[in-house]
């Protein structure tokens, strides 16, 4: 059986490492980035709601490494957690600091009107990374279609089950990727697999709400549970042991959403079905140079090449239209498939899956480099 407690431990590890190799600041310590810094550096405000998944650790090791080729001065990361109101604190005191331009992960889509307000009024634009904005306007927004994370899973889902209950383990609600995953999951579920039952489970990003919701989903239905999907990769380790407690492994699709490390390990191992693989790599290159970008004065517009997408497009959310680089995220099973359904507004209907074994999949990269994308991971 798969133990969760010595999977964090190997993760915190993986964290600390990586904070370590590009010197950001863990609460408790002091960045040794900005003491660093190439003479001439410009610098960029770093401001990042969680740095403690594998996740944002592959995306921190990565910011440090670009900035380095960009001659950018990190300033922070400073983390805000849950607290939107201290994120707006925080960007603010960054603008304060000089930041020339900073790379921010909101709270929620709508909770950053105050520090977007501040940073305009001192000629300061945000790089808003991994969540689109719905509460004014920012210098750009890098992130990967959400809506199409819950119709690729959706896809995968629908082309294998046809009746039963399928358990939707959902992020924060009230944040556009939690929104958009759900939305893009439950339409595309409308439109090509009606008969099942979806068992919305709402956790706001806690993998503890997401355990119980799994093992109680698991105790009141056992079987007739045909898949669980994961709208983050924090609950894998807690469904893949519930499903073993069971005896239903190998009968349960199982779904991730983020293409860390070991979710790479769990595909292989055939223990995970497929996951969303969130490019962390590309997000931190396209958060750097678009607000190098902004630092400069250049001036960047709807068909310009984009870094993750073949083109900037702009990116609506509540009203408010940004320019967004729409990130193109693969989605990851054992071997390469194509599936097609019924597609909904904002997502294409049709998937081209990407092989675990492809080795520029991020998750890969980022475990090969820390001994490998089963190092810590308990075999089931």
């Amino acid at each position: 059986m798969r133990v969760h407690k010595g999977r964090l431990a190997a993760l915190s590890g993986t964290i600390l490492a990586a904070a370590t190799a590009v010197g950001v600041s863990l609460p408790g310590t002091t960045s040794a980035h900005s003491a660093k810094a190439t003479a001439g550096a410009t610098p960029i405000g770093i401001a990042l709601t969680y740095n403690n998944t594998a996740f944002w650790s592959a995306y921190i090791n990565y910011e440090g490494q670009y900035a380095k080729q960009m001659n950018v001065k990190l300033l922070g990361p400073l983390l805000a957690g849950t607290n939107a109101s201290l994120q707006n604190q925080q960007v603010q005191e960054l603008v304060n600091e000089g930041a020339k331009a900073v790379v921010v992960n909101p709270e929620t889509a709508t909770s950053l009107g105050p520090a977007i307000d501040y940073a305009a009024k001192h000629g300061v634009k945000l790089i808003s990374v991994d969540t689109i904005v719905g509460v004014g306007k920012v210098g750009m927004v890098v992130r990967a279609s959400n809506l199409q994370y819950g119709e690729d899973a959706c896809l995968y889902i629908s082309h294998f089950v046809k009746s039963g209950y399928v358990v939707d383990i959902e992020g924060d609600l009230t944040s556009s990727n939690g929104a958009d995953r759900t939305n893009g999951f439950n339409q595309c579920m409308k439109e090509n697999d009606p008969n099942v039952k979806i068992l919305s489970e709402p956790t706001v990003w806690v993998e503890a709400t997401a355990a119980t919701d799994i093992q109680t989903a698991l105790n009141a239905y056992g079987s007739q549970v045909k898949a669980i999907y994961d709208q983050y990769s924090g609950p894998d380790p807690a469904a893949i042991a519930d499903i073993a407690k069971k005896g239903l492994t190998g009968k349960v699709i199982l779904i991730g959403d983020d293409g860390v490390p070991y979710e790479m390990c769990d595909i292989q191992r055939g223990d995970l079905s497929a996951a969303s693989s969130q490019p962390a790599n590309l997000y931190a290159q396209g958060a750097l140079q678009y607000a190098l970008d902004a630092a400069q004065g250049k001036a960047l517009k709807v068909g310009d090449p984009a870094i993750g997408a073949p083109s900037l497009q702009n990116v609506s959310y509540r009203g408010d239209t940004n320019l967004g680089d729409p990130i193109v995220a693969p989605f990851v099973t054992k071997t390469k498939m194509t599936l097609t359904g019924k597609s909904i507004p904002g997502a294409p209907g049709t998937l081209t899956t990407t092989p675990v074994t492809d080795a520029s999949l991020w998750g890969n990269v980022y475990g090969k480099a820390h001994g490998g994308v089963c190092s810590g991971v308990p075999q089931p």
